[in-house]
């Protein structure tokens, strides 16, 4: 059975009527005739009853017409989708990010790209800076949003964004943005700081800020989601440092002091395989801020 028989069918049971079919597909009406014979003989059925005047299709017919016509919708269907994926305009992209991305620039690259390339669907997954750099090696992400990540010459990278470091401490802490000096003021704290493991460059970084204030923190806790960071100042357990943004979207009792003046920043860097072959991932690098 090939494909030109059942297209040749169609037509046939939308015209039934062999001349004005043959027309349209611009063959002669014996090619036609031979054609709907063999698939006939092919099938073991009778498609379509015939007399010097008019062409019926039988039961088995129209059931016929009916599933043939279906497979060659998504046939067409398929040959459009695949002209999408290969221009990038259809597929899917794999996203790993920390968890303050939702919160800052990635809604927003999210909805730039759905409007333009809406066929393209996103599939996104929080993920600590280690395992999504672990993905992007293993090929399991198109691309990740690590926190202030080590330099990855052999992959493509772009810094996206850039915040200021709150100091976060308890709502009952004596020390609030009213009387605040400097970070000295903490040294006999706790502090809640990242696991060097997940990500070394921003844990020093953190460790900085005190170091620049003269003293070595001593560390009680240490995570690195931020959201258990809030909930763990909330209740007492140490102070943390974290960027400006978590402030928008807590309900712990605790509160920011912010830190413009320091030179520490966090930021938020996008990694990817320069050979990954996805059409669609270079679509949204379109879409991708840059800082300098």
């Amino acid at each position: 059975m090939e494909l030109r028989q059942l297209k040749y069918f169609l037509v046939l049971a939308e015209e039934l009527h062999f001349r004005k079919a043959a027309e349209r597909l611009h063959i002669v009406q014996p090619a036609l005739s031979k054609q709907i014979k063999l698939l006939e003989e092919e099938l073991g059925i009778t498609l379509l009853k015939r007399d010097k005047r008019n062409v019926h299709l039988t039961a088995a017919g129209e059931y016929f017409k009916k599933e043939t016509k279906a497979i060659i919708d998504q046939l067409e269907l398929i040959k459009s989708h695949t002209r999408l994926v290969q221009e990038g305009e259809k597929g899917e992209i794999r996203i790993g990010y920390v968890g303050s991305c939702i919160h800052t620039f990635l809604p927003d690259v999210l909805t730039k790209m759905h409007k333009s390339h809406p066929h393209i669907q996103t599939y996104l997954n929080e993920m600590t800076s280690r395992t999504q750099l672990e993905a992007i090696k293993n090929g399991e992400l198109d691309i990740a949003f690590l926190r202030n990540p080590y330099p990855q010459p052999l992959y493509g990278s772009q810094l996206v964004f850039r915040e200021p470091f709150s100091l976060v401490v308890p709502k009952d802490h004596p020390i609030g943005t009213e009387n605040f000096q400097e970070i000295s003021q903490l040294k006999s704290e706790e502090f809640i700081l990242p696991t060097q493991a997940d990500g070394e460059l921003y844990y020093r970084l953190q460790l900085s800020i005190c170091e620049d204030g003269g003293f070595s923190p001593h560390i009680a806790h240490e995570t690195v989601h931020g959201h258990t960071v809030l909930n763990l100042v909330d209740h007492g357990l140490g102070i943390t440092f974290l960027p400006a943004s978590f402030e928008q979207f807590t309900s712990a009792a605790v509160k920011f002091i912010h830190l413009p003046d320091i030179p520490q920043k966090a930021e938020i860097t996008a990694l990817w395989n320069k050979e990954n072959p996805n059409p669609s991932l270079q679509k949204l690098l379109s879409y991708i801020p840059t800082i300098d």
